[in-house]
């Protein structure tokens, strides 16, 4: 089966600073697929010209098996292929259902009309309001954005993800800033997403990590140091001197899941 994401020696420089080096990867469909490494590892960067933000300085993108490399962030998403950011992209003033109205229009083929809210269209609002049960939001529909919580406000950016119905989500930090309480309700609503998605996160939080990801790569200075299960990744001796230093490496593994 062609994976649903294949990176063929992807670099991306900045002058004579390589962040992102000749990295090989790959994403088989339905994979929930974790990207981790210290500080400076190149993640971020590798997500970003994954998803087009950043061009790529050598190496190949391919998404459902075709080259995506050449293709702007916005087509690579007509695609299928959405990344959400660190800090969510939210019409603050706008109700939620109206962001996620907003985000079913295109799907549903309706044609955009400056008189006429997104959501008076049946069609769209009856998708918005199903988007918006999914993540559990579907009692502040009419609240204004501004008045949701921070993982409140990540739930609503997964029920736009849903609506605009993709092949793969890349989240970036999606936990991040959470407190406790959020973060578990986060991690058990990515948890319930559609086997048939594919979701590849980077996150800091190894016990997000470790719990949501059966698939696991390890960056380190630009290239992959490791790839395998989560098992795999936590046996893993290099992964385990590379990431924090042997000193703390066994109480992080424990932490996270790992055997004692």
């Amino acid at each position: 089966m062609t994976p649903v994401l294949q990176l063929q020696g992807l670099t991306r420089s900045y002058g004579s600073l390589t962040a992102v080096d000749h990295v090989d990867l790959e994403v088989a469909k339905g994979r929930r697929h974790a990207l981790i490494g210290p500080n400076g590892a190149g993640k971020s960067t590798l997500f970003a010209t994954v998803a087009g933000t950043l061009r790529a300085s050598s190496g190949h993108i391919l998404f459902q098996g075709q080259d995506v490399t050449s293709l702007p962030e916005a087509e690579r998403a007509r695609r299928g292929m959405l990344r959400t950011y660190q800090h969510a992209s939210l019409f603050l003033g706008c109700s939620v259902l109206d962001n996620v109205a907003l985000a079913t229009q295109r799907v549903c083929r309706v044609a955009h009309r400056l008189d006429r809210a997104a959501r008076r269209f049946r069609r769209v609002q009856d998708e918005a309001f199903r988007h918006l049960d999914a993540v559990g939001l579907a009692g502040r529909a009419q609240e204004k954005v501004a008045a949701l919580s921070h993982g409140e406000r990540r739930q609503l950016e997964v029920a736009m993800v849903l609506a605009a119905e993709p092949t793969l989500v890349m989240f970036d930090e999606p936990t991040a800033g959470m407190s406790a309480a959020e973060t578990e309700r986060f991690v058990a609503l990515l948890e319930g997403l559609p086997e048939t998605l594919t979701i590849v996160v980077v996150e800091h939080d190894l016990d997000v990590v470790f719990r949501l990801a059966d698939h696991i790569t390890v960056l380190h200075l630009g290239r992959v140091l490791a790839s395998g299960t989560p098992e795999e990744i936590r046996a893993d001796e290099a992964v385990q001197r590379a990431y924090l230093g042997a000193a703390r490496t066994e109480d992080l593994f424990i932490d996270a899941g790992g055997p004692r």
